[in-house]
């Protein structure tokens, strides 16, 4: 990974950060962005440290907020010319409906309009890049959800494991979406389920609904370590290379839910997710 540029959401936990260890070690630059300025920067020392390698940067954003994404972008564009690897990794289940200042349901914010607005303003980097890469992390929680464009957001009867279910849909038809359009282009992009990882996924919802995910991940949950190897595989494998509009499990290409597939869906999927973005404008 020597000389290849890679961005990573999401990379001060969980992950991210050890998706941006194993990346480091193979001594590719990497730009980690996370939320928390003080916590990033001892992210950045702790890898520097571990991997030896001294090209890791640090980005501070709130990527469920639309406005801080385009201070991102514009960040990025002042300090590199283009980007090999990009690694939507950000994402939290919210068990209480919240909305964001630009007014969208906080789930449907972060989990889908941060994937599809960074990766659209960072394109003409990723272009500019050799073999490029674009990797979008979703889950097996996707699988018995469907879209109700009528209440995508989740503004009639919320529910937060649903919402939850609902983006990591979306993430699985923006990636079957985005590789359709640049098919004649080099770059690839694929998604992938981690597994049932032990992080500290939902460890922001408190009460009972914190209390039972973290009983849940103690009991069944995998190693981070176990959990960043798709991810890794994705951004580095040569046996990947050209290789796009796949849903990965365990490094291998799966069938992803059949609503994933529903085309009608996935063209109004980002019909609507465009809409959304351009009534900030």
């Amino acid at each position: 990974m020597k000389d290849k540029i890679c961005l990573i959401t999401g990379a001060t936990d969980g992950i991210g950060k050890e998706t941006a260890r194993c990346l480091g070690k193979q001594n590719a630059q990497l730009i980690l962005v996370g939320r928390n300025p003080e916590k990033g920067e001892k992210v950045q020392k702790k890898l520097i440290a571990i991997t030896g390698n001294d090209q890791i940067d640090i980005m501070t954003a709130d990527l469920s907020n639309m406005n801080a994404i385009q201070k991102l972008s514009a960040e990025i564009h002042k300090k590199y010319n283009k980007l090999n690897v990009l690694i939507n990794n950000a994402g939290a289940f919210f068990s209480k409906r919240e909305i964001t200042d630009d007014g969208f349901e906080k789930t449907f914010a972060l989990n889908h309009l941060g994937y599809f607005l960074l990766t659209k303003l960072l394109l003409d980097l990723i272009k500019k890049g050799k073999t490029p890469r674009i990797i979008n992390v979703a889950s097996g929680a996707h699988i018995g959800a469907t879209l109700d464009f009528d209440n995508l957001q989740g503004k009639n009867d919320y529910s937060g494991w649903a919402a939850y279910k609902r983006s990591k849909l979306m993430n699985i038809m923006f990636t079957y979406k985005l590789a359709e359009l640049l098919k004649d282009t080099p770059i690839t992009v694929n998604t992938l389920h981690p597994g049932f990882v032990r992080t500290r996924f939902g460890d922001n919802n408190t009460g009972i609904v914190g209390i039972g995910l973290n009983l849940v991940k103690k009991i069944g949950a995998i190693s981070i370590k176990k959990g960043a190897e798709t991810s890794v595989f994705l951004a580095t494998s040569p046996t990947v290379k050209g290789v796009s509009g796949k849903y990965f499990v365990k490094c291998k290409p799966e069938k992803s839910s059949s609503s994933s597939y529903n085309k009608s869906d996935i063209d109004r999927l980002w019909r609507t997710t465009d809409e959304c973005l351009s009534s900030l404008s």
